[in-house]
C-alpha cells in the first residue's frame, strides 16, 4: 500500500474538487447551449430511445422531455419504418443530413421536417447514441407548393396563348391559301375572257 503525505492528499483532494467543479461548469454550459440553440434536437441512446432534448424540440413536438424520455423517436415521426431504417443507416455512415419526414405533434398536427442525424461514439468507437437535429420546413413546403401552383397557372396561360396563336396561324394561312386560290381563279377567268374575246 502506498502512503501519501497529508500535504499530497490535500493537493489531490483540491484537484479532485476543482475537476468536479469544472465538470459541473461544463455540464451547465452544455445544458445552457442546448437550451439556447433554436434548432430542435434530441439525443437518442444507443438503443434509439430519446434521453434528452432542447426546448425547441419540446416546442415543436408539443411534448416536454418527461413525456418523451425513454420512448423511441417513432413516437413523433409518421414514417415509422423509414426513421428506423435511417437510424440504422446513420450507425454505418456516421452522419446523414436533410432527410424529409413528417413529425406528428402531441396535438396530432402533421409538420414537414428535415432531419439530420449524427452518431455518438465512445473513446473506443462504440456506438453510444445519436444526435438528431430537426428543422420545421413548413414554410419552405408552402413556398414550394405556391411556386408549383404559379408555374402550373403560368404554363396553362402560356399554353392558351400558344393555342390562340396556332388558331390565328391556321386562320391566316387559310386566308392566304384562299387568296392564292382566288388569285389563280381570277387569272383563269382573265384567261378565259381573253380567249372569249379572241374568238
Amino acid at each position: 500500500m502506498v502512503k501519501i503525505s497529508q500535504k499530497k492528499f490535500k493537493e489531490l483532494n483540491e484537484q479532485l474538487k476543482k475537476t468536479r467543479e469544472d465538470l459541473e461548469d461544463l455540464e451547465l454550459y452544455t445544458q445552457d447551449l442546448i437550451s439556447f440553440v433554436p434548432v430542435a434536437f434530441c439525443l437518442l441512446s444507443g438503443v434509439k430511445k430519446i434521453v434528452n432534448s432542447n426546448k425547441a424540440f419540446e416546442n415543436l413536438v408539443g411534448y416536454d422531455l418527461m413525456e418523451v424520455s425513454g420512448t423511441f423517436l417513432e413516437k413523433v415521426i409518421l414514417e415509422k419504418k423509414e426513421i428506423r431504417d435511417l437510424l440504422d443507416e446513420a450507425s454505418k455512415k456516421e452522419t446523414i443530413r436533410n432527410r424529409e419526414f413528417t413529425l406528428i405533434s402531441k396535438e396530432k398536427k402533421e409538420i414537414p421536417v428535415s432531419l439530420s442525424i449524427s452518431t455518438r461514439r465512445d473513446i473506443e468507437g462504440n456506438l453510444i447514441g445519436y444526435f438528431v437535429g430537426i428543422v420545421d420546413i413548413t414554410e419552405l413546403k408552402e413556398l414550394q407548393e405556391s411556386l408549383e401552383k404559379r408555374v402550373k397557372e403560368r404554363t396553362k396561360e402560356l399554353q392558351e396563348r400558344i393555342d390562340e396563336l396556332e388558331r390565328f396561324r391556321k386562320l391566316t394561312v387559310g386566308r392566304e391559301l384562299r387568296m392564292i386560290e382566288l388569285k389563280e381563279e381570277i387569272e383563269k377567268l382573265k384567261e378565259r375572257l381573253k380567249e372569249d374575246k379572241t374568238e
